[in-house]
């Protein structure tokens, strides 16, 4: 827009440079999704480390739910954030424990539930949530306080430790109060709270009762004012004896005096409240009953007269609310029970057909929600959830890592290796990985056991660690994508059988004298030769799923704009500056001249903008590249030469 020149000198106008800098997306947040200890259901949960993951969603189980595994597997092979969804069967439970008021019934009142199904909360052989309530500290005639804890067994110090302990002061049951022990309650990460079933609802008056009596009280204009707040409303400054002047002299008056004084006073301003006395105690009492019902009296700002009237809790007051009755009683190291595991969790559970949790929680998630998927609990042999799952990472620009069968494939006779036709149409998003690992753990008592574990936390770990250490394009594999955290594979693995599985497109985990475990495999599920596919090697396919994801982020820019040779240069503009700075990484192939045009190029004008397409409302904006793939096979030709006489 023009600068608006009005006297004759220097204006000074700033114009956009239309350049939109395109930031590549994060490539290796990992999502697992299994069976937990405790935690949230099917709520995605971000994570920064193993002991977050103890944290939120307790230890390690077992073989049969080997999520918390996988999990360290990735941490320890170089993995740094993943997202966890927490997966239960549909006959598990919630373990709870129901507080009763203080009442002689006794009634139920108040229901805390674990904050998570499952049998982790209940309070057995010393681990499990437990619950302790007293009485509140600033007012314990009314509040009242509440501790949480909870205990785990602990691998390394072979006994239960406090894991989490948690202490609210001064609850209060009238909802109204800003110490709602619900409200409050309900930022716990160990318990859900919710008002009993049959509860019951008081109909007691609030009031506020001064800490002694007052016969006589001298006041003048310097002690005639007080702050009251009724059924927890504002508070309003109340003024007796207005007439009195601070400079008088003090003027006696007993304690009906000031009640007549305080119900004139209420009556004049609207405050629905009724002052009393008895013996000479002064009482002000909510004109209505019920939880919400209270009086506070609180010092005025100036010719504060609550010190001589000895009312409100900083003078020794007795405040009661209408919801006093109800609170808690008194309970000491009071444990949850009733939780449940279920059934197994089972694949369905973890995909399920209906789409409604398991894997398809992640949709809670802002895009890219996750780049790589481990699924805990499911295996190549389930079909249809490995079918259902690549077809999932395909639309959220994912990959699927897949886990060989609990039983060898080799007890498959005449079939192994076996056939992955079935996962061809999506196969590109997915890869599988044989043999499992073992892994060698010392239980309690000093028993040792081992387990068969997936591979794919360890595999993500690797690829995670390879993304940072030589960038997404570089293939997962060889001697530097060394497996951490287990004590090997399941089975041997060896040359010809690895000569077997890769043209297959599985790849083979190995073991090396010298480099230990390792990776030996780079291909995805459509890595199959008689595929021909142009995503055979997993590299590639990771790197078109980066490059998508981010220009698909960084173009946002251009919707809506004019659609014009000035977008299309601004459009070309930014991808080429994002395409140009992986070409300087090594991102892609490269001639011997090492020219950008031989690795990658990026077309936006009219030659791919005709009028037609403009009249649709489209931009298109076509952009190549040559993408680097492994060798996977180096073969070194020796020959023998001969030294002839001259």
């Amino acid at each position: 827009m023009p600068v608006r020149t009005t006297y004759p000198g220097v204006y000074i106008q700033e114009q956009p440079s239309g350049v939109h800098t395109i930031v590549g997306v994060s490539t290796s947040v990992t999502a697992f999704v299994g069976a937990a200890a405790k935690g949230p259901v099917n709520e995605p949960t971000r994570i920064n480390s193993f002991a977050d993951y103890v944290r939120i969603f307790g230890g390690l189980l077992d073989a049969d739910r080997p999520m918390g595994h996988t999990v360290s597997h990735y941490f320890q092979n170089g993995g740094t954030e993943a997202v966890i969804v927490r997966v239960l069967a549909s006959d598990a439970d919630t373990a709870a424990l129901t507080l009763k008021d203080r009442e002689a019934t006794a009634k139920d009142i108040l229901r805390l539930e674990a904050a998570g199904k499952g049998s982790w909360a209940n309070r057995q052989n010393g681990v499990g949530v437990e619950v302790s309530v007293d009485g509140g500290g600033s007012n314990p005639n009314d509040l009242f306080s509440l501790q949480l804890r909870y205990r785990s067994y602990d691998d390394r110090a072979k006994a239960a430790v406090e894991v989490a302990q948690e202490t609210y002061q001064n609850l209060s049951m009238s909802p109204k109060h800003p110490r709602y022990a619900l409200n409050v309650l309900g930022g716990s990460q160990l318990v859900i709270p919710s008002i009993a079933a049959g509860a019951p609802t008081p109909s007691a008056k609030g009031s506020s009762v001064a800490a002694a009596a007052t016969p006589t009280i001298g006041m003048t204009g310097a002690n005639n004012a007080l702050r009251i707040a009724v059924d927890y409303g504002p508070p309003v400054d109340v003024t007796l004896f207005p007439s009195m002047k601070p400079t008088d002299s003090p003027v006696s008056k007993s304690a009906t005096d000031v009640v007549k004084e305080l119900n004139a006073a209420f009556g004049q301003m609207s405050i629905p409240a009724t002052a009393s006395s008895s013996s000479d105690v002064i009482k002000i009492e909510s004109n209505a009953g019920g939880p919400n019902s209270a009086v506070t009296i609180m010092p005025a700002p100036a010719n504060d007269a609550t010190k001589d009237l000895k009312l409100g809790l900083a003078w020794g007051g007795n405040e009661i609310s209408g919801a006093a009755d109800i609170r808690p009683k008194t309970i000491s190291d009071t444990g949850l029970a009733g939780g449940k595991e279920g059934t197994s969790v089972a694949p369905g559970d973890i995909v399920p057909a209906n789409e409604d949790g398991g894997i398809y929680a992640l949709r809670k998630l802002r895009f890219p929600r996750f780049n790589m998927l481990c699924l805990s609990g499911v295996t190549a042999d389930d079909v249809q959830q490995v079918q259902a799952a690549l077809s999932y990472c395909a639309a959220e620009r994912a990959f699927l890592i897949v886990d060989s069968p609990v039983d060898d494939w080799r007890g498959s006779g005449d079939t192994f290796p076996p056939n992955l036709g079935s996962f061809a149409a999506f196969g590109e998003h997915g890869a599988v990985y044989y043999p499992r690992l073992k892994q060698v753990e010392t239980l309690p008592g000093g028993t040792v056991r081992t387990l068969t574990l997936p591979a794919c936390g360890a595999v993500a770990g690797v690829m995670a660690r390879t993304d940072t250490q030589r960038g997404i394009w570089k293939a997962p594999a060889g001697l530097e994508a060394g497996v951490t955290g287990v004590s090997g594979t399941t089975q041997r693995t060896d040359d010809p059988l690895s000569g077997r599985l890769n043209p297959r497109g599985i790849n083979v985990i190995r073991e090396f004298p010298a480099a230990g475990t390792v990776v030996w495999g780079a291909r995805t599920l459509r890595g199959d030769d008689d595929l021909s596919s142009e995503f055979k090697y997993i590299p590639v396919r990771r790197l078109t799923d980066y490059i998508a994801s981010s220009l698909y982020l960084g173009t946002q820019f251009a919707v809506f704009e004019p659609n014009d040779p000035d977008l299309w240069a601004q459009l070309r503009l930014s991808v080429t500056t994002f395409m140009r700075g992986l070409f300087r990484q090594g991102a892609f192939q490269q001639s011997s001249k090492r020219d950008e045009a031989s690795s990658f190029f990026v077309v936006c004008d009219e030659t791919v903008n005709p009028q037609s397409e403009i009249d649709l409302g489209r931009v298109n904006v076509l952009v190549g590249f040559a993408p680097l793939k492994p060798a996977e096979f180096v073969v070194i030709t020796i020959t023998q030469i001969s030294h002839l006489e001259d």
